[in-house]
């Protein structure tokens, strides 16, 4: 007979924690009465529709292999969405009808590409996506009809973000179109090609993106930094006039942002310290921004599509969460001022508990994060420095698995927004900018010191745990200020940026370029944020968990480096995960990986039972 295998119970938590559904709002339909969301419920991330008067998720798309973007046409009935194989984001377009659950059909046959996003044209007889191949950048057309595919536009740096205009004569996409690091610019083109692109921005050098055409008239919404600071605009194409929104002040940023259906305000996300306030403002009027009262919490999710206003302009559908809340899709009724919950999680698991912190750095720049403690903290707990991906991201007050997977094990988790993160405005966002793994790496030097001093923490304990450039930068810190780590875990990081440009496809040279110029022009930068060339230098117990089909963040330099761990002598240990790629993985394998770093850092950090 054989005995039934016993999982400690920390790590069934962990696995619980990890099995709890994400879930994103990607559209609403035109008509008000669905919405489509995102979600890992049966496995790995899916399509699912909710009617937005409640009632339970319903599948759109199947199968295991995960769905990156997804937008429904405009008369309601069709969902497009792309699907990444293999996790290699070398992504093909589906079409399935929105309603009556049939099995998808594949649209397209591209060769290798990468698609970011893309939009219907308001006619539903085209689309058009943002991409790149191994050469280049550019923007596609695509007949709904028969997936023939014409590229209309080609850019040596990213292409991101097309928006049809009314009348589908014009499409304004973001680019980066210039060699300046921060740079972006509305490109506006004509589908049929044929003629010249128009490039448009405030000011030289600024960042200007997600541009939006208002419902009837040639003006544009958009997100720029013109003035030194990250505001909304409105461009009109046919008087060249530009103006600034008024509510400037009320965030460091706007991750979401649109019209409402008539045209005569926009609403939007404003974010400040990891929280987000939704706001209305007039725009013809001296009328002040007016805000619209949502849970507290992160309102603006991963992909930029997480509030929706209905057309008729009676009601937002939103998704949300906070680092203790699982995600919930909500709706706000403009009439009643009420929320309404359309689907939420409930747990019974003891999960953790957040509170926003304030340190100085090595320059006296206050950095913000979040120091969480496990449901039953006493006495001085090992601790999880927690370095988020990126750079260009943050920890938001959101739901996060992978953080809330250490405090339900029992450990005790800080996770720094150091300087490069979102959320705390352009001047922040752009201090590493030729710089990474410089200043940004004595932040996190700084937050080491700053959890040795809690009371609550045990000083000899401290592990480095972080996931794409945060892995990057616990492969880093491990080797660079090897003194103040315990034992760390380094998930799909970088350890070679040299390497890591010659392998990768046009849009993440791009990326690359951006933080460290062209190799040719700063090789010295290169190498000396190169973790591979500091490896002796390593003392800690170091976990490398990778991913056999990352595009992002190619496996052959991770797998040099723990080769010259291994020639060194040093105490490693390495996973790969063959089957998927760079980012939102399988949840069986996402727990796998959660549950094998708990265990690494227990048996390193003898942590007591």
């Amino acid at each position: 007979m054989t005995e039934p295998l016993l999982v400690p119970p920390r790590l069934s938590y962990v696995q619980r924690v990890i099995e709890i559904p994400d879930l994103e709002l990607f559209d609403l339909s035109k008509d008000g009465k669905t919405a489509l969301v995102l979600s890992n419920r049966t496995g790995s991330y899916q399509l699912a529709a909710v009617d937005t008067r409640g009632g339970p998720l319903r599948p759109v798309s199947h199968g295991k292999e995960r769905v990156a973007w997804a937008r429904i046409s405009n008369d309601s009935e069709t969902v497009c969405f792309s699907r990444d194989l293999g996790g290699r984001e070398e992504h093909q377009l589906f079409t399935i009808p929105l309603e009556d659950g049939e099995e998808e059909e594949q649209l397209t046959q591209l060769p290798p590409t990468r698609v970011f996003d893309f939009n219907w044209s308001n006619g539903d007889d085209r689309l058009t996506f943002a991409g790149a191949t191994k050469e280049a950048n550019g923007l596609w057309i695509v007949d709904s009809s028969n997936g023939a595919h014409t590229q209309v536009y080609q850019n040596r740096h990213w292409v991101f973000s097309p928006e049809w205009s009314r009348d589908d004569s014009r499409i304004c996409v973001s680019a980066k179109t210039t060699e300046h690091p921060t740079a972006a610019e509305l490109v506006f083109l004509a589908p049929e090609g044929g003629q010249e692109p128009l490039v448009y921005t405030p000011k030289p050098t600024s960042e200007n993106t997600n541009g939006g055409w208002h419902p009837s008239q040639p003006t544009v919404l958009f997100k720029t930094d013109a003035r030194g600071k990250y505001e909304l605009a409105l461009y009109n194409t046919a008087t060249q006039e530009l103006t600034y929104l008024k509510g400037s002040d009320l965030g460091l940023d706007f991750p979401v942002f649109s019209w409402m259906p008539d045209g005569g305000s926009v609403y939007y996300l404003a974010s400040n310290k990891g929280r987000t306030r939704l706001y209305i403002e007039p725009v013809d009027t001296s009328e002040p921004p007016r805000e619209i009262p949502l849970p507290d919490g992160y309102h603006a999710g991963f992909f930029g599509s997480s509030v929706k206003a209905a057309r008729s302009g009676d009601r937002f559908v939103f998704s949300w969460s906070s680092l203790s809340s699982p995600p919930t899709l909500s709706r706000y009724e403009m009439k009643t001022g009420r929320v309404e919950t359309l689907h939420e999680h409930y747990t019974d698991l003891p999960l953790g508990r957040a509170e926003p912190v304030v340190y100085g750095s090595f320059d006296g720049r206050p950095i913000h994060g979040w120091f969480l403690r496990p449901a039953q903290m006493e006495g001085r707990r090992p601790c999880v420095l927690w370095i988020h991906g990126g750079p260009a991201w943050e920890v938001p007050d959101a739901w996060n698995p992978a953080i809330q997977s250490f405090l339900v094990a029992g450990y005790a988790l800080f996770a720094p927004n150091i300087r490069g993160s979102t959320g705390y405005g352009v001047e922040f966002q752009n201090l590493n900018i030729h710089d990474c793994g410089g200043a940004d790496l004595k932040d996190v030097e700084e937050a080491a010191k700053y959890v040795q001093t809690r009371h609550d923490v045990d000083p000899s304990r401290i592990a480095l745990v972080g996931a794409s450039y945060g892995g990057f930068m616990t492969f880093l810190a491990t080797t660079k200020l090897p003194d103040y780590w315990a034992a760390a875990a380094a998930i799909v990081g970088i350890t070679d940026w040299r390497e890591m440009y010659d392998l990768s496809d046009a849009a993440f040279r791009s990326f690359i370029e951006r933080y460290f110029g062209k190799p040719e022009d700063n090789p010295q930068l290169y190498a000396d944020r190169s973790p591979i060339n500091f490896a002796d230098n390593i003392k800690a117990p170091l976990l490398i968990w990778h991913r056999g089909n990352d595009s992002r963040c190619p496996l052959q330099p991770v797998q040099k480096f723990a080769d010259r761990l291994n020639v060194l002598g040093k105490d490693y240990e390495m996973n790969v995960v063959w089957d998927e790629g760079h980012g939102f993985q399988k949840t069986e394998n996402l727990a796998r990986q959660y549950k094998a770093v708990v265990e690494f850092l227990d048996k390193k950090l003898v942590q007591p039972s």
